[in-house]
C-alpha cells in the first residue's frame, strides 16, 4: 500500500497558540485607493472624513413651495395667508432661497389672483429642510481606518463626494489540491465578502511538485490551499508546503479541522484547510479570519449576537470545538459542525467556539453566535 507522502500528524497544537504563530506571519498590506462604489467589505487603511459640511447651505428635503414659516403662522384653508408675490418652488436638493426657511406640500398653496398665492396651511421652521451641515459636519468621521466599510457606509461616501477610498485589500491565491474540485468557489465567495480579491482559482492536483511550485509562486499576499491535508495515501499538501518553504504548525486541536496546516513560502503566507466541507468551513471561520484580519488590519467586528441555548453543547476537552446554531422559539439550537448534516448547514444563523478547557455548555447557557459572513 503506497504510504502517504504528507509529515505525520504529531501532538496537536491548541488553536490560541497557533492563531500566535499564524499573527507572526501574517503583515498588513499595503493600501490601495478603490473607486467608492467598490469599497463594501473592505477594510479602511485611514480615517474617511467629510471634507465640508453637508449640506454646504440650507436645501429643501421635499418637493414643495418655498416659504418663510413666519409669514404662514395660523394659517388655514378657512383663513389663509395671502403671499406677495408668491413663493418659489423646490425640488428636493435644491438650495433654499434667501428668507425661505421651509417647504410647503404643493396642494397647501393656490394662486387665485395673478401674483398673489394663498397658502392654506402653516408650517414650521425647518419643516420639510435640511440646515446647513445637518447631514454630516466637516471633519466628521464617517469610516475609521481598521474597519470593514458597510453598504450604508459606502453609501454615505459616495453623497459627500468622494469617488475614492483607501484600503488594505489583500490578493489571494486559492488553490483545489487533489479531489478538493469545486472547493475553491467557496472559498472565494467567503473572501471576497471579507474584502480581499481572489486574484486566481488553481487546480494542484494531488501532485507534490505542481503544489510546490504553486506555493512557492510569491505573487499573492496569501496563499489558501484546500485539500490534501491529512495523511491519506493522496494527501501531499503538507509535503508540498514543506519542499517550496516552511511549515509553522502541522494539525491543530480543533474540532472539525484538525489537519489543518500553515506556513509560508517565499514570505508569503499558506494556509492549508481540510477539503472535507465542514472542516474547510472550521478552517475559514477560526484561522482564515484571522490571517485576513492582519492583512487587511482589521480592528475588530462587534457583529456577535448573545443568545440562549435550547439544548447542551457537549465538547472534547483539549479542543476548540466549532459549533452552528439554528434558531428554535427566543433561542439558538447547537449542533457540532463536525457531526451536521448539509441541511442543517444550509439553515444556520451563525456559530459559536466551545474553549478547550470546557467539557461543553447547558441548555440556557448564553453564547456569543457570530454570523458566518460580515454584515
Amino acid at each position: 500500500m503506497t504510504q502517504t507522502q504528507n509529515p505525520r500528524l504529531p501532538q496537536l497544537t491548541p488553536l490560541d497558540t497557533a492563531l500566535e504563530r499564524l499573527s507572526g506571519l501574517v503583515r498588513a498590506v499595503q493600501p490601495r485607493d478603490v473607486p467608492v462604489m467598490e469599497s463594501r467589505g473592505r477594510v479602511a487603511a485611514a480615517d474617511v472624513t467629510a471634507f465640508g459640511d453637508f449640506p454646504s447651505s440650507p436645501r429643501a428635503h421635499t418637493d414643495g413651495w418655498a416659504v418663510s414659516s413666519g409669514d404662514l403662522v395660523g394659517a388655514s384653508s378657512y383663513s389663509p395667508a395671502i403671499l406677495t408675490p408668491p413663493p418659489s418652488w423646490v425640488d428636493a436638493g435644491d438650495p433654499m432661497p434667501a428668507g425661505a426657511d421651509a417647504v410647503l406640500p404643493f396642494h397647501d398653496l393656490s394662486e387665485s389672483v395673478p401674483g398673489t398665492a394663498e397658502a392654506g396651511a402653516s408650517v414650521a421652521p425647518g419643516e420639510g429642510v435640511r440646515l446647513a451641515g445637518q447631514d454630516i459636519g466637516a471633519s466628521r468621521v464617517v469610516v475609521s481606518a481598521g474597519a470593514r466599510i458597510s453598504f450604508q457606509q459606502s453609501a454615505v461616501l459616495g453623497q459627500i463626494g468622494l469617488s475614492r477610498v483607501s484600503v488594505r485589500t489583500p490578493r489571494v491565491r486559492v488553490v483545489e489540491a487533489g479531489a478538493a474540485r469545486g472547493h475553491g468557489h467557496i472559498a472565494r465567495a467567503w473572501l471576497q465578502a471579507r474584502g480581499a480579491d481572489v486574484t486566481e482559482i488553481v487546480s494542484g492536483d494531488a501532485d507534490r511538485p505542481a503544489l510546490a511550485d504553486i506555493y512557492q509562486r510569491g505573487d499573492a499576499d496569501l496563499v489558501i490551499s484546500i485539500g490534501g491535508t491529512g495523511e491519506g495515501r493522496n494527501d501531499v499538501a503538507a509535503a508540498a508546503l514543506a519542499a517550496a518553504g516552511e511549515i509553522a504548525v502541522r494539525g491543530v486541536a480543533l474540532r472539525p479541522g484538525t489537519s489543518l496546516t500553515f506556513g509560508q513560502a517565499v514570505g508569503v503566507p499558506v494556509l492549508l484547510l481540510p477539503g472535507r466541507l465542514d472542516a474547510l468551513f472550521a478552517g475559514l471561520l477560526s484561522v482564515g479570519a484571522v490571517a485576513l484580519g492582519r492583512l487587511t488590519g482589521l480592528m475588530g467586528e462587534q457583529d456577535a449576537i448573545a443568545a440562549a441555548l435550547t439544548a447542551k453543547a457537549s465538547s472534547a476537552i483539549g479542543f476548540s470545538e466549532i459549533f452552528i446554531v439554528t434558531l428554535e422559539g427566543d433561542g439558538v439550537r447547537p449542533h457540532p459542525l463536525s457531526e451536521a448534516g448539509w441541511d442543517v448547514l444550509a439553515s444556520a444563523s451563525g456559530w459559536f467556539t466551545v474553549p478547550p478547557g470546557s467539557e461543553g455548555l447547558a441548555a440556557g447557557d448564553r453564547v456569543q453566535v457570530r454570523p458566518f459572513q460580515p454584515r
